[in-house]
């Protein structure tokens, strides 16, 4: 994922692009967010400027910002002046929207994902709306991303955190993204305190903060890292996934924290280099660290500990000069804040180092008193065999291969719908075959006499096909080859295994 400028202008220099804005979010925008008279405009992170062009085109008079120098060129060498061209990172602290007198509307578009400090951004974008005036997130879902672009997308969850912080939310899925109009007013950010708590009531944090995980690509900082040592038995906490609170007094190292950074963990005093990392999701002052475990899960801070035993312990750790300073509650999960550590070799190198394995997938069919079909290989030893044959199609998976092979050798479509797997397979390697085999066989389920007598072999790979009650199979077959049908058989039935290793 790219974090620098020139990330970005590398990229757009080498002729990489998102997809053009498409018909329905053109008719979503029209619908939804009309201009009104004099209507202004931002776009964030505008790229070669589609999006605000077109905004243009509906009558907004249109601001477009972006961090790129080079995209920035393109899109007033493409769209003229009808846009105000203008480059700054909205992500920095000092960003300064261009226009003074705020926005009737604010468009992100495949952006979202990739600001650093999401909520804060949005939250200071969100202030700079006109009365009535809307925020757009125009993103690509997880669910239709594939898995290694995945970082580009936003997830179910964090599209509900994002629609939860605003006082009115829509949502409009089209062709893989997820449209959302945001209206006003943002609820994150800092929150006032209201003083101590009261017999009989809880206080209120003195500063609450709360977004989804951390990508930072539009801002010139790159993900920030901040180091605490722990003792071994919260280390410990920590790591098996008890732990989801930490708390530390608001010095000057402890309050440049800010939501979306990374928290590696170290345990210091165990030695032996251990240490994890978090992200932290949400960090909330607190006055005393009375209040806040009146406040936090005491669990969720020390699970070992009840909350009297918790307060000791803080305070032994903490003396009264420090905690005068303000104690803060640093939420995490346990998404990961650092990227892996780079594979000892490469995937080609690697796979050249294990065992290399064929697969199968083939359907166990039956004719109407349950008795199994089989085909006979014109082939080497002549094996019975069920439908079915090595999964060589690239692209293809077990169950597809079974439903091919099927066709091919019997001319009939089985296996429709969802077959239940029977059992998985796996042949050792031997003289014979060098390679060990996975094999998957489903349920094709029973044909009726008509379905039978339209089976036609392709004599190329089998000169029979017969139906056989088990006892009859096992004299045709041997001990060793009807092992694997009869496995198949009592595994259909329940009474088997459903995993199944012979040698060759």
């Amino acid at each position: 994922m790219v974090t620098t400028q020139d990330d970005w202008d590398r990229g757009y220099a080498d002729g990489h692009r998102y997809r053009p804005l498409g018909d329905d979010e053109r008719s979503l925008l029209a619908t939804h967010v009309p201009p009104p008279v004099e209507g202004r405009a931002l776009d964030v992170g505008c790229g070669v400027g589609e999006l605000a062009a077109h905004l243009s085109t509906l009558g907004y008079t249109v601001d477009a910002v972006d961090w790129s120098e080079t995209a920035l060129a393109e899109a007033a060498a493409e769209h003229g002046t009808t846009v105000r061209w203008l480059r700054c990172d909205v992500g920095s602290e000092d960003f300064e929207p261009p226009h003074a007198d705020g926005y009737d509307l604010i468009t992100l578009r495949f952006v979202y994902p990739f600001l650093h400090h999401r909520d804060q951004t949005v939250h200071a974008l969100g202030r700079r709306l006109r009365p009535g005036g809307a925020l757009v997130i125009i993103t690509p879902l997880a669910a239709d991303t594939p898995a290694e672009r995945r970082e580009i997308a936003l997830d179910e969850d964090e599209l509900a955190q994002l629609q939860d912080r605003w006082a009115k939310a829509e949502r409009h899925d089209t062709e893989g993204l997820a449209f959302v109009v945001l209206r006003g007013p943002h609820r994150s950010g800092p929150t006032p305190r209201t003083g101590r708590s009261t017999a009989g009531s809880r206080p209120v944090p003195a500063d609450t903060y709360a977004v989804p995980r951390h990508l930072d690509s539009t801002s010139a900082n790159a993900p920030r890292q901040h180091r605490f040592n722990l003792l071994t038995h919260y280390y410990d906490q920590v790591e098996s996934g008890r732990k989801t609170i930490e708390v530390r007094v608001a010095n000057r190292k402890k309050s440049d924290v800010g939501v979306g950074d990374t928290i590696v963990f170290r345990d210091h005093y165990q030695g032996g280099g251990r240490e994890l990392d978090v992200v932290v999701q949400q960090i909330t002052a607190y006055a005393s660290f009375d209040d806040l475990l009146d406040v936090e899960d005491p669990a969720r801070v020390d699970p070992d500990a009840s909350r009297a035993e918790q307060l000791v312990s803080l305070r032994r750790i903490y003396p009264p000069d420090k905690e005068a300073l303000g104690v803060l509650a640093f939420a995490f999960d346990h998404r990961a804040g650092r990227r892996g550590r780079p594979l000892p070799m490469a995937p080609a190198e690697y796979v050249q180092t294990v065992p290399h394995h064929t697969v199968y997938g083939c359907l166990y069919i039956r004719d109407e008193h349950d008795r199994p079909v089989q085909l006979r290989s014109v082939y080497g030893n002549r094996l019975w065999q069920f439908p079915g044959g090595n999964t060589d199609v690239v692209g293809e998976d077990p169950l597809d291969t079974a439903r091919r092979e099927a066709v091919e050798e019997t001319g009939l479509e089985l296996g429709h719908g969802t077959p239940r797997l029977l059992l998985t397979h796996y042949l050792h390697p031997g003289p014979r075959v060098p390679l060990g085999k996975i094999g998957f066989i489903f349920d094709g389920g029973r044909l009726t006499a008509e379905q039978l007598s339209r089976i036609r072999l392709d004599p190329s790979e089998h000169d029979l096909w017969a139906i056989h009650d088990l006892s009859e199979w096992r004299r045709l077959m041997g001990e060793a080859a009807f092992a694997r049908l009869d496995a198949v058989e009592r595994a259909r039935r329940g009474r088997g295994p459903r995993y199944f290793v012979t040698g060759q």
